[in-house]
């Protein structure tokens, strides 16, 4: 009897261990999860804050703060319209610095007169499974005063941006811009009447890659998402 009710309270206890253990592995699991989670919510407000961050900067072209939050990876790249691809750290300096675009004002910086508002709209991020890379779709809506065919003048605009991001020492950069305007308009015209002035202002310096896909309005072209529709997983 005294076996028998040894080995009764020993299994007892065994199975009491055996419903703690799991308890603790899916508490781990949960807890688990939960980091993954807020780690990616992290992630996308970095990214979000690195994005509208280079928007701010591109107000009056502050070239330095607008080059610092590109990535130094041989893949960096940027790409607007059909100015070409700029590839590799040094190619992508080549495209920021003031005295090299906006020769029309014949200044090193960016003079009062001169606005370059894009705000960004509609961000989607999506973080890759590694962690460390990530893709974000854009509009990018502004109003700017910059000089088009000679002269300043006041446009209106919205484009497309796809971009790849790359996380590099915990911190999120921009690995790959790619920009397409939709319109960049005279204001006092809109875009029905002139969709897009092409800018007078381009770097000198030729980039790697010419781009076939620039498309602006009324082409009707949609810009290729990055991501799959979120309910149909199409």
């Amino acid at each position: 009897m005294e076996s028998g009710g040894l080995e009764e309270k020993i299994k007892v206890l065994t199975e009491a261990l055996e419903k703690q253990e799991a308890k603790v592995k899916m508490l781990t699991e949960t807890a688990e999860k939960q980091e993954t989670r807020l780690q990616k919510a992290e992630d996308i407000e970095a990214i979000k804050k690195l994005q509208r961050s280079y928007c701010y900067y591109l107000e009056h072209w502050q070239d330095e703060e607008i080059i610092g939050l590109f990535s130094h990876s041989p893949d960096v790249s940027i790409e607007i319209n059909d100015a070409g691809q700029y590839k590799g750290w040094e190619e992508v300096k080549i495209w920021f610095p003031f005295a090299d675009h906006h020769t029309a004002f014949g200044v090193k910086k960016a003079p009062p007169e001169f606005l370059h508002l894009l705000i960004p709209l509609s961000g989607i991020v999506d973080i890759d499974p590694d962690g460390v890379r990530a893709k974000g779709r854009w509009y990018g809506f502004g109003l700017s005063a910059l000089p088009r065919e000679g002269k300043l003048q006041a446009l209106i605009g919205c484009g497309i941006w796809e971009n790849d991001y790359v996380k590099e020492d915990g911190k999120w950069k921009i690995l790959k811009l790619f920009y397409n305007d939709i319109i960049s308009s005279p204001i006092d015209k809109g875009w029905v009447k002139k969709p897009w002035m092409r800018p007078t202002d381009l770097p000198q310096t030729p980039p790697s890659v010419r781009n076939p896909h620039f498309a602006p309005y009324p082409s009707g072209t949609i810009f290729p998402y990055h991501y799959k529709n979120p309910v149909t997983g199409k």
